[in-house]
């Protein structure tokens, strides 16, 4: 627990200025880039998640940034969250964010995530049902109707969060998808949530634990299956950390380089996304930093642009981009839309299915080399 509290605070001490300085820092021409990291853990390596959670208590819970859902934490919860405008792109010449003036407004997280709040637990699982029941007799009558009508939110990288229940106490419709690279935590999941996973008849379950890898495409979720939206706590964050400086344009002739871990979680995230629906992620990092790394080179600057320039393939693919920082918590929230079907191409398509398939082969190979006795960093 020990090793978990320091590990989840280790970037928490910057705050927004202090990665300010780091971002500016590792991404300076002069400075060494190659050998350069931002401090933290192996983020990316499995072996070092199950050891985290080795000999952890089922009960036990740690929230990255301190973010809850519910209203009786400390800084107030996400269920009304105060939060201000951060423009994609403006900073002013001594490299803060020209937003200091921006007025503070208040939404909910229902409609941030453009999802469902019902009054009472009891009504959303009313509606859930009837959803369900809607899609079993659609499929029934129509075997090639792939019509999937749900609000179903998943949640990477969950950890041993609290927020997938708060989910459903606070009335959303579900269901709270929960996927982990860790066996052992989901696990531990497994056994805390388990009056939510029972067979018994008068139990309606909607939520479910998945062991699977987000930079692998998401192997356990058919494609478009996910019809609330999609939440990142700080995956993306702390990948982005442990990644180091961003390439230049000379070296990659693709920008979407199949290397970089969060382009792939990124077109994980979009195959099983329904159109229209949010991904969702926290980070310190600004924008200028972050939308190079989601987007790369190409898709930030086209972000950027007035719709002049020719549109490239991660700006079609993804729409209504949004950044906001939440007053209460030292954090900036992060809002993408998947593109309607129409605004990107089957070529478009073919080469998502085609990276995911890559990434898969490329993380088995990344296993391999774990299981061979290694158990430094890839990095």
């Amino acid at each position: 627990s020990h090793l978990l509290n320091n590990t989840t605070s280790t970037m928490s001490l910057f705050g927004l200025r202090g990665r300010k300085f780091l971002d500016a820092l590792q991404h300076h021409p002069s400075f060494p880039s190659s050998r350069f990291r931002l401090p933290c853990p192996p983020y990316d390596n499995p072996v070092f998640w199950d050891q985290l959670y080795k000999n952890m208590e089922y009960d036990q819970v740690n929230e990255w940034g301190g973010v809850d859902l519910s209203s009786s934490s400390s800084s107030g919860g996400l269920l009304q969250f105060r939060c201000q405008k951060v423009p994609i792109f403006s900073v002013n010449n001594d490299g803060d964010e020209s937003d200091d003036g921006e007025i503070i407004s208040t939404t909910s997280f229902a409609d941030w995530m453009d999802i469902t709040q019902l009054d009472t637990p009891e009504e959303a699982i009313q509606l859930y049902q009837q959803q369900r029941e809607q899609n079993e007799n659609q499929s029934d009558n129509n075997h090639n109707d792939t019509n999937n009508d749900n609000e179903a939110i998943l949640i990477l990288g969950c950890g041993n969060s609290k927020l997938g229940e708060q989910l459903l106490i606070n009335s959303f419709i579900g269901p709270i998808l929960q996927l982990d690279i860790s066996s052992k935590v989901i696990q531990l999941m497994t056994q805390r949530y388990h009056k939510y996973l029972s067979s018994d008849d008068s139990v309606v379950k909607r939520m479910e634990f998945m062991v699977d890898d987000a930079s692998t495409g998401l192997t356990s979720l058919e494609p478009e299956s996910v019809g609330g939206g999609v939440i990142d706590k700080g995956l993306v964050d702390v990948l982005h950390c442990s990644a180091g400086s961003i390439s230049s344009r000379d070296d990659h002739d693709d920008d979407h380089d199949d290397h970089d871990m969060i382009q792939r979680i990124m077109n994980s995230v979009h195959n099983v996304l329904q159109p229209s629906r949010p991904f969702i992620f926290f980070s310190r990092s600004e924008p200028q930093w972050m939308l190079r790394r989601v987007f790369g080179h190409d898709g930030y600057d086209d972000l950027m642009s007035d719709g002049s320039q020719r549109r490239r393939r991660s700006k079609m693919l993804w729409k209504d981009v949004e950044v906001v920082k939440l007053v209460d918590y030292d954090l900036l929230l992060y809002k993408l839309v998947k593109a309607e079907k129409e605004d990107y191409t089957d070529e478009d398509d073919e080469e998502e299915q085609m990276g995911t398939k890559n990434s898969v082969i490329k993380r088995q190979s990344y296993l391999k080399r774990l299981k061979g006795g290694s158990k430094k960093s890839k990095r």
